[in-house]
């Protein structure tokens, strides 16, 4: 045997013996052989086959071999005969090969001693586990990461009701199918089975259709770091559940009662000074918090307008940019003319002129300074009434123009405007009025927001303005969608809104409100049509009575 055979033949794990079938004689053993029995190699060499496996079932099937019939074996199990005279439980197999015209027998063994052991203890586990399963208060079901029932207990097929048959037959799609169909929400309950390798916990209430209730436990099951599988607890709370129901709607009777009888406190000590105390406690909560939320929306509004504002800024800063570019080539080609005059050279300065185009430069250089200027003014325009919607360094009441005010404002909304509405402006002539100029404004602005915001497509607004009987009035009217008489009765209420989730916060029109009837001692009107549009009119004092 050359040494790179032998070398593959000591690597193999399995013990490899090689008889001769007519001698009976080991006349090759390799490494695990020797290792494993516990023989030097050149003894095993000097012994029968039948000193090893000594058996009287071996014996016989070696004294056939021996006599011509030399039948091949396929993993089965035996004892094999070690140095120390301690029988080694092995799993063989027998073939027979052929060596140069000579027959020989190639035996193979594996020790399976560790195995039985193994198997032993699995089985042993395996036992303590069913038991533990079986004993344990909740319906137990385990559902591999195939979608298959790996083990369920007695309980849980009684909580379930499934039949003896079902369970012998062990289709575990009809099984899974038959639970999903007692539940009211058979389709979550269907979702949450199938999310076997989900690697959440869960704890859920389950409802069935025959008015029980089960809590459903799950985890995932884990092979190391990968998940094998889930288990799934049931536990019957019905019994539970109805006792809650019952405290339940005792404790609802037992607050009716107390309700009641607070109301009838609450009648007979109406007049003590106590309670009055503590209204006039709430009073200051109350005002504390209207000013917070006053404080709020206006700090929203200016959210909610700084990109249009910014996009208005942003126009005329971009052409500006751009003549500056066109100024900076001009200059340039000027100081080329320049620099041609300065060397006295005809031909270079003739050059220089017609590169130029100075007739053109002529006629461009002044328009581009124009824009320019025009850009720049728009942009300070626009910074200017923002300062004046914000009165930043004006919180006192004092007389302003409200006209100019509404001017100012419909420049700070007018990116929310423009690509709703046409503004109609009817302002006639009113005189400075005496109120705080930024809740004002506020006031003009959530009007004007909201009337685009009515408008769907395409439409108008209307702002007027005029005088009557000591008051200035202000009038808002747009070609909306309009309101109910439902919606009007609660357009003022804190909180209440018609707009999707994300578009308003149900608190403008209320602060509005505020601001001119609380604050101011004006009064607000609303008219409105569905399909037509809306009209606020708000009116306000000359002179404001006490200041706010």
């Amino acid at each position: 045997m050359s040494s790179l055979e032998r070398l593959i033949i000591d690597h193999c794990p399995n013990m490899t013996l090689l008889v001769d079938p007519a001698s009976l004689q080991i006349i090759m053993a390799n490494h695990a052989a020797a290792q494993t029995l516990g023989y030097p190699r050149e003894t095993l060499l000097t012994m029968s086959i039948t000193d090893i496996e000594s058996s009287l079932q071996d014996v016989f099937y070696w004294e056939e071999v021996r006599s011509g019939q030399r039948n091949p074996i396929e993993n089965q199990e035996g004892l094999y005969q070690c140095s120390d005279t301690s029988m080694l439980a092995v799993t063989k197999s027998i073939q027979l090969v052929d060596h140069q015209g000579s027959p020989l027998l190639l035996v193979q063994a594996k020790e399976i001693e560790n195995e039985r052991r193994v198997e032993d203890a699995l089985e042993h586990t395996l036992s303590q586990l069913r038991a533990t399963l079986e004993s344990t208060g909740n319906g137990i079901l385990v559902i591999d990461w195939q979608g298959k029932i790996a083990s369920m207990n007695r309980l849980l097929s009684k909580m379930w009701h499934i039949p003896d048959a079902m369970l012998l037959e062990r289709n575990d799609a009809e099984i899974l199918e038959l639970m999903i169909s007692q539940v009211v929400d058979a389709e979550t309950c269907r979702t949450r089975l199938l999310a076997v390798l989900s690697t959440d916990d869960s704890e859920e209430i389950i409802l069935l259709k025959d008015g029980r209730f089960f809590e459903c436990k799950s985890r995932p099951q884990y092979l190391g770091e990968r998940i094998v599988g889930r288990v799934f607890g049931f536990d019957d709370i019905t019994a539970s559940k109805l006792a809650e129901e019952a405290l339940r709607e005792s404790r609802d009777k037992l607050e009716e009662r107390v309700l009641e009888r607070t109301a009838d406190l609450e009648e007979a000590n109406k007049g003590l000074e106590a309670t009055k105390l503590y209204q006039e406690e709430l009073i200051k909560k109350l005002k504390e918090a209207q000013n917070q939320l006053l404080q709020s929306e206006k700090m929203a509004a200016i959210g909610q307008l700084a990109a249009g504002v910014a996009h208005e800024i942003n126009n005329p800063v971009g052409f500006v940019n751009s003549n500056l570019g066109s100024l900076k080539i001009y200059a340039n080609k000027l100081l080329t003319v320049l620099n041609a005059y300065e060397s006295n050279d005809p031909e270079q300065i003739a050059e220089a002129r017609k590169k130029a185009d100075l007739e053109f430069l002529r006629e461009d250089l002044p328009s581009l300074i124009t824009e320019s200027q025009e850009g720049l003014s728009r942009v300070t325009k626009i910074v200017q009434d923002l300062k004046d919607f914000s009165h930043v360094d004006q919180v006192d009441r004092q007389t302003a123009d409200l006209n100019a005010a509404m001017e100012s404002t419909l420049n700070v909304v007018w990116n929310e405007l423009k690509y709703k509405a046409e503004v109609i402006r009817e302002l006639g002539e009113i005189p400075h009025v005496d109120c705080v100029p930024a809740q004002i404004n506020q006031v003009f602005m959530n009007l004007l927001v909201n009337a685009a915001q009515a408008i769907t497509k395409q439409g108008k607004i209307f702002v007027r303005s005029g005088i009557e009987n000591e008051h200035v009035w202000f009038e808002v009217e747009d070609t909306g969608t309009g309101m109910s008489e439902e919606v009007q009765q609660r357009i003022f209420e804190p909180f209440f809104t018609t707009k999707p989730v994300g578009k308003g916060t149900g608190l403008g029109l209320s602060i509005s409100y505020d601001i001119i009837v609380k604050k101011h001692h004006g009064r607000m009107d609303v008219k409105s049509e569905l399909g037509k549009g809306t009209c606020f009119r708000l009116w306000l004092p000359l002179v404001l009575a006490e200041p706010t």
